[in-house]
């Protein structure tokens, strides 16, 4: 993460309308700044535009908030949550920041962060919560979308909000499910009783009744399968018949067994015909099958008379009994019947009254909800028309913590926005306005000191021909001067060409006197050579004796004219010098002269020069004069042009003056502060106050006007890692 050093430590804070905005591209590079925000950055504006954003990076955010922002807007949600930003001299500055992504037909071509000022509590707790996640010191904090965070379902019910549109409506969704399972509950609920109920009118009452009924019905066949057949026909049939009545009297004893060992059917009444019942199977049925199915005729024959009486008289008995059970049974049927339609009714009663709270509940959350949705969406909407009017100072409605408050939010920042923009463009008109007005003063003293200029050059045409005349006859001297000056350089220079050739034979003469000298040394020498030759033959004359004595006088001959030789030499010398004195004389005096004549040629030539120079001046000026004339004529003429120019100008400055004024009469619809009541601007009154918004004719053939740009004063204050990181 890029580390942005130094840093002071010293909290620039903002102040409560500061309103800073900023875009980037995909990759976090600056593509916009609004002027506060460049201000309180302390960078200038080329600095900001291309660089990433974490040029403004302070080292003490964690690089857990950026990793979520990037994550959160690359979501396509919008982060919120507060920053430390750094200014370039090291300060910091801590704003509310929110960061939206921006789509154009579905794709997302850049981001706009829009920053506030941030409350003094939520520093203290940023600082704290960002200083945990920066040193590891808390390992449950975590950022979702801006906002800090701590890990745990404790804390997620902590954050639950029930006051929210969205709990609101999950409460009305809940309650109708609650209502729904409630009252689907209590519907099957009231099925499974009914069909218990059912279930137990099937056992205690159908089936008793039956059982009852076959008892009765399978005595009854039994009793008249004994008491119809003659005699004599059931004597033949008696096995048969034995069987028969013994299967009876099994199937009666095991259906009554089924009926009797059921405990709801544990009555008095069913107690006594049971014991009638035995009493009836031992002595009546069983009997009787043991009667007819008895080895012997007689026997048989004789026992069917006892066996008979026992069956036709207590099976009428037991008949009789039946009836009674199968009353009673019908009349606990009855009964069950009424308790049934008792809980039916109780249980209606209980759905009604459900549905009946259910629906009160609906109705009281619905009426809850709709008063929190709707109140705050007049106000909303109210706030909206307000902006929308151009109120800018409009109060925004009290601050809620659901939906609608975030609504509130966002529209408070788009009033925001607005109000910073406009308060760019009328501090721009600000300056435009006067410098419009100064442009118009400027050109009316323009138009003036042209017009004077016109005269002015007319008279300075006026003196540039009489120059002219005058420049020119100095020119036509200036040429005489030339040409005399040329024949006096060429007389002197040929002057010094002799002077020259002189000067040569001097040198010669000169040259031909030290070959002379040289001779004389020569001769000085040979005469020198002799002298001692000479010498020499003296001595080997001298020791020849006699015979040397010729040779010693030829010797000292010698000598002598060597001497005469080397006295002439000195003489020859001495004329040679003096001469060779003389001519070094007459060369320097000669060489003077030449000097001399060479700086008379070269003044000569100077002044030849001189005069070149002055007759070139002079044709220079001449032709010079003339341009002048030329040049004054078109200077009178583009003085011309510069008046009517001046005159154009200064109609644009009126139409820009008048554009200025209806552009601030345009603005003056926001307003920015709360100012009272509505009042007309003073000296002001109706429409012949409103200047004209079409410009003169004359404006419209004048090119675009350089206009410098606003100069916001700017506070002194403290002098943002980009986004390829944020």
């Amino acid at each position: 993460m890029r580390n942005n050093q130094p840093v002071t430590q010293r909290e620039v804070e903002l102040k409560q309308d500061d309103f800073l905005v900023s875009r980037t591209d995909l990759k976090g590079r600056i593509t916009y700044a609004n002027p506060a925000f460049i201000e309180i950055s302390g960078y200038q504006h080329d600095e900001l535009i291309g660089a990433p954003h974490n040029l403004i990076r302070h080292p003490d955010m964690p690089s857990p908030a950026f990793e979520n922002l990037w994550k959160t807007v690359q979501a396509g949600d919008t982060w919120r949550g507060l920053v430390k930003n750094r200014c370039k001299n090291g300060d910091h500055y801590w704003v509310d920041a929110s960061v939206t992504p921006i789509v154009e037909n579905d794709q997302v071509i850049g981001y706009t962060s829009v920053r506030v000022q941030a409350t003094r509590e939520a520093i203290a707790q940023a600082e704290r919560h960002y200083a945990d996640m920066r040193e590891g010191r808390q390992k449950r904090l975590y950022l979702d979308k801006g906002r800090v965070r701590q890990k745990g379902v404790w804390q997620r019910i902590k954050r639950t909000r029930l006051d929210t549109i969205r709990a609101k409506l999950i409460g009305m969704v809940v309650v109708a499910g609650a209502l729904l399972t409630a009252s689907g509950g209590l519907g099957l609920y009231g099925l499974n009783v009914a069909g218990d109920r059912l279930g137990e009118l099937n056992d205690d009452g159908l089936r008793d009744v039956i059982r009852l009924q076959q008892i009765d019905q399978t005595i009854a066949q039994t009793r008249q399968s004994m008491i119809e057949p003659e005699r004599m026909e059931l004597i033949n049939q008696r096995f048969e018949m034995g069987e028969a009545v013994a299967d009876n009297a099994a199937e009666v004893a095991s259906v009554w067994e089924a009926f009797y060992r059921r405990d709801v059917n544990a009555t008095p009444l069913a107690d006594a015909f049971n014991e009638q019942l035995q009493a009836f199977l031992t002595n009546g049925m069983n009997q009787a099958a043991s009667v007819l199915q008895a080895e012997e005729t007689y026997q048989a024959f004789t026992g069917l008379d006892g066996v008979i009486n026992v069956m036709n008289e207590d099976g009428r008995a037991l008949s009789g009994m039946v009836n009674e059970l199968i009353a009673q049974k019908q009349a606990a049927a009855e009964a069950m019947a009424a308790d049934a339609e008792r809980g039916q009714t109780a249980m209606f009663t209980a759905q009604a009254a459900m549905l009946g709270i259910g629906l009160l509940l609906l109705v009281l959350i619905s009426v809850v909800t709709l008063r929190s949705i709707i109140t705050p969406l007049k106000r909303a909407s109210r706030f909206t028309l307000q902006i929308a009017g151009g109120n800018l100072a409009a109060r925004v409605p009290p601050k809620r913590r659901d939906e609608i408050g975030q609504l509130m939010d966002s529209l408070n920042t788009m009033r925001k926005s607005l109000s910073s923009i406009i308060s760019d463009v009328k501090g721009g008109i600000e300056v435009v306005t006067p410098a419009a007005k100064e442009i118009a003063s400027g050109n009316e003293a323009l138009s003036s000191r042209t017009e004077q200029q016109a005269a002015s050059l007319q008279q300075t045409a006026s003196s540039m021909e009489e120059m002219t005349t005058t420049v020119r006859q100095n020119s036509d001297n200036a040429q005489e001067a030339r040409r005399l000056a040329d024949n006096n350089a060429t007389r002197v220079t040929q002057t010094g060409e002799l002077m020259t050739q002189l000067v040569a034979n001097m040198q010669r003469i000169t040259q031909s006197s030290q070959k002379m000298t040289e001779i004389i040394n020569v001769i000085d020498s040979i005469a020198f050579q002799t002298n001692i030759l000479a010498l020499n033959a003296s001595v080997e004359a001298a020791r020849a004796g006699e015979h040397g004595r010729g040779f010693a006088v030829v010797a000292e001959e010698v000598r002598k004219l060597a001497g005469r030789s080397a006295g002439a030499s000195q003489e020859i010398r001495s004329l040679i010098d003096a001469s060779n004195q003389q001519v070094s004389a007459g060369a320097g005096l000669v060489e003077k002269a030449e000097a001399a004549i060479v700086d008379v040629a070269d003044a000569a030539r100077s002044v030849t020069h001189i005069m070149h120079d002055i007759s070139a001046a002079s044709e220079e000026q001449s032709s010079g004069i003339a341009e002048v004339n030329q040049a004054v004529a078109e200077m009178d003429q583009a003085t011309q042009q510069n008046a009517l120019r001046v005159q154009e100008t200064a109609q644009a400055a009126m139409a820009l003056e008048q554009q200025a004024s209806l552009l601030a009469l345009s603005v003056e619809a926001f307003r920015l502060t709360s100012q009272g009541p509505l009042t007309p601007p003073a000296g002001q009154s109706g429409m012949a106050a409103l200047p004209s918004a079409k410009a003169p004719p004359a404006a419209d053939k004048i090119s675009s006007a350089t206009t410098p740009a606003p100069s916001h004063k700017k506070r002194q204050m403290a002098s943002v890692e980009e986004w390829e990181e944020f």
